[in-house]
């Protein structure tokens, strides 16, 4: 097939402060790509702006003002230390069940607490809202309908319809419904009390949230599931274990989003907008999304025009962040072509993976940039490897390995906390001065696995926990493992107060007269042994929750005990080195009987000072 790039080149800082190309070209043209390469007037070269803008707006006119080649962040400009990503559960059935569900839908100072009150407005430099799904609005939207509406607001019967929890279904419309009606749509009050406490206010739009998916087709009520989609069944992927998944090779797909975007700026002074494309990734049919990635590039592309469109207006720059995996061959693997986005300027901030312990492929996104150094966060969550919540020493451990491997700051994903309960936190967490001399748990990825035709196996494909998680694991008599545990303190003598560490290691199948032996960067560890046995312990791990307090969309609980049986290992301080610390484990004995090989569930190494 032929290829042809068709380059524009044009002069940017005219007396008009802007420049036009009409073009009317098909939106996906096979064979055929446009650029647009501004040549940078003198001037901007000595006030040090130096944006490439590659704008197409398919079928219609591009215009390409002065104010797009301003960077979102001059140079000289630190990066954002910590970005909150919330998921707007409180105006979802969640927030009155968090406050005890009072009388009546939620009031604007219930809203507005339980959405400040768990942030460190002194470390958290951005908060990233999530208004709902992105197939309906939890917000009065003129692009969308209301949650219900579709099923003209009848709701599930049901009380467990959200997760098991006990919340009223009907409030996932009501509470949204009666702030907007107040005077309080929920975008707007964002907006406000993030400027007025100094915090930049983005909105964070879920690209193809399937959570309508959920539950079989054809189950009515579901608030989640629009009008579009019952209606436009050809917009959705076949064959994917999430049905309801949306297909960017679908114009109209694209546009409606693009409307989604626009309004979001029309109406309300948010300083940026997250695009999570992470949320979830089934946007073609499972083995296509390389060959379809220009239809992301296409829409990135309209996307930047758009806000810079609204940006001139402004007077000021409208920053694009986007959610993508933590790898530049994953995200290509997946349709999303980190190179044109970057080359082509088509996004300010890169938000990396989902619920990381570590990231040493952050440099490979660094290579990619060649004008413009792009900050970049990775992702934490509050739960995952084991844990329903993370303990706060895996949180710390967590965070201190993304700083040290580079990080520029930290975003955190489904950060479900109400009330003042981890606020701190949340400070230790953005500095990491703060994380020195405290006590962590650095903890190995477990693999998900979630079977074909079960919601999570298309939408975990690029990611750490499906493709190279270390546990769980099978030993087997006379095989060795090894697995490397990344550690952030520095446990040089004289250079550090740490006293103690203790490895953990949980097991399934394990027999009375197995025989381990395990090695920590080459230094043999005691493995405790009781009656001829290894000696398992319960490792353990509780959480006392503050009365009040606690996780939108969890059960109520003021106490969670997370412990697990294990062994547990003194490991002497001078075995462990800052970076890769390498565990290796040998069964050199089975127990007679047993045919399952020895699984290791979690490997866990905590320090302590």
């Amino acid at each position: 097939m032929l290829s042809v790039q068709l380059v524009f080149f044009y002069v940017t800082g005219s007396s008009s402060g802007s420049v036009s190309v009409f073009t009317q070209v098909a939106d996906d043209f096979s064979g055929l790509t446009l650029s647009f390469l501004p040549i940078l007037h003198p001037v901007e070269y000595l006030y040090g702006f130096d944006r490439r803008s590659f704008l197409l707006a398919a079928g219609g006119t591009l215009t390409t003002p002065l104010a797009s080649v301003l960077q979102a962040q001059p140079p000289g400009t630190a990066p954002r230390r910590l970005l909150v990503n919330c998921d707007g559960s409180m105006i979802h059935c969640f927030g009155r069940a968090a406050l005890g569900n009072p009388e009546g839908p939620l009031t604007r100072e219930q809203f507005v607490s339980l959405v400040f009150t768990p942030l460190d407005e002194k470390a958290v430099d951005a908060l990233f809202f999530s208004f709902g799904s992105g197939n309906v609005a939890e917000y009065q939207s003129n692009v969308l309908e209301w949650p219900g509406e579709a099923d003209q607001f009848r709701f599930p019967e049901a009380r467990t319809w959200h997760g098991g929890i006990e919340v009223d279904p009907a409030d996932q419309y009501r509470n949204p419904r009666a702030l907007a009606d107040s005077g309080a749509n929920p975008p707007a009050v964002v907006v406000e009390e993030c400027h007025r406490r100094g915090i930049d206010a983005f909105v964070s739009l879920r690209m193809n949230d399937c959570h309508d998916g959920q539950h079989a087709k054809g189950v009515r009520p579901n608030p989640e599931l629009p009008t579009f989609k019952r209606q436009n069944l050809d917009w959705l992927v076949p064959d994917l274990d999430m049905w309801s998944a949306l297909n960017y090779a679908h114009p109209r797909v694209r546009a409606l989003k693009l409307r989604l975007i626009e309004e979001f700026f029309d109406r309300w002074d948010f300083d940026g907008i997250e695009l999570d494309w992470l949320r979830h990734t089934m946007h073609f049919p499972r083995g296509t999304e390389a060959e379809n990635a220009h239809h992301l590039n296409t829409f990135m592309r309209q996307v930047r025009h758009v806000l810079n469109q609204r940006a001139e207006k402004r007077g000021r720059p409208i920053e694009i962040a986007v959610r993508i995996p933590e790898r530049v061959d994953w995200c290509l693997e997946g349709g999303f072509d980190i190179r044109a986005w970057i080359a082509e300027d088509l996004v300010d901030l890169l938000i990396l993976g989902q619920g990381l312990t570590e990231l040493p492929s952050l440099s490979e996104f660094r290579t990619l940039m060649t004008a413009r150094q792009l900050p970049i966060y990775p992702c934490v969550t509050t739960y995952g490897n084991g844990y329903r919540i993370y303990p706060e020493d895996v949180v710390r451990g967590n965070a201190a390995n993304l700083w040290r491997d580079g990080a520029d700051g930290l975003s955190t994903f489904n950060w479900f906390f109400h009330g003042d309960w981890r606020r701190s936190l949340l400070g230790q967490i953005a500095d990491p001065a703060r994380l020195t001399g405290r006590d962590k748990r650095y903890v190995l990825v477990q693999r998900v696995e979630a079977p074909r035709r079960e919601p999570g196996g298309d939408y975990v494909r690029f990611n750490t926990q499906s493709r190279a998680a270390p546990v769980p694991m099978n030993l087997n008599v006379g095989s060795v493992a090894e697995m490397a545990i990344p550690l952030a303190d520095d446990a040089s003598p004289g250079r550090s107060s740490l006293s103690t560490a203790e490895l953990c290691i949980g097991f399934e199948f394990s027999g009375k007269s197995d025989e381990l032996e395990l090695t920590l960067n080459g230094q043999r560890l005691a493995v405790h042994r009781e009656d001829d046995r290894i000696e398992m312990d319960s490792v353990n791990q509780q959480i006392d929750i503050p009365a009040g307090q606690g996780l939108l969309g969890f059960p109520s609980k003021q106490s969670l005990d997370l412990s697990f049986a294990g062994l547990r290992i003194d490991v002497p301080v001078e075995f462990l080195a800052a970076g890769h610390n390498y565990l290796t484990m040998e069964l050199q004995r089975r127990t007679p009987g047993i045919d399952h090989p020895l699984r290791v569930t979690r490997v866990e190494l905590a320090t302590y000072y």
